[in-house]
């Protein structure tokens, strides 16, 4: 899937959060943000999520416009506060598969396989079985 967003702001206030961020983002394109605290790192990954709506410009998933949309089959983990400290990194990752209603989830096969897959996309799935806790 191509995303893109398209000149994207957001304000909180007084405060601008992103102002006029452009970005695309290719189908096996493995991305980072990186930039200090306050940056819009965070507020960026919210909007691309649903969770947060952008004040001004436009987020397209394949073309087609997501901006105002809230449920958007995207996922992402956050580094801290959304992991479950009692499952392993495995664990954590499979989670969002194993929720999913049961007319759309994969079997338990295939979610051992797109587990494994993105933890190694990430260089992770040598630390599959440790906890949150244990990685730095």
């Amino acid at each position: 899937m191509t995303i893109q967003v398209l000149n994207v702001s957001k304000r909180f206030g007084t405060f601008d959060a992103l102002n006029g961020v452009n970005l695309e983002i290719k189908p096996g394109e493995l991305v980072a943000l990186l930039g200090p605290s306050g940056s819009g790192k965070t507020t960026l990954l919210r909007i691309l999520g649903g969770l947060e709506f952008p004040t001004a410009g436009r987020v397209l998933f394949d073309g087609a416009d997501a901006t105002l949309v809230q449920e958007r089959e995207v996922g992402f983990v956050f580094q801290h506060y959304a992991l479950f400290r009692h499952m392993s990194i495995f664990e954590n990752v499979a989670f969002g598969l194993r929720v999913r209603p049961r007319a759309v989830r994969p079997s338990e096969k295939e979610i051992q396989q797109r587990v494994h897959d993105l933890l190694k996309l990430v260089q992770l799935d040598w630390l599959s079985d440790r906890y949150p806790h244990q990685l730095s």
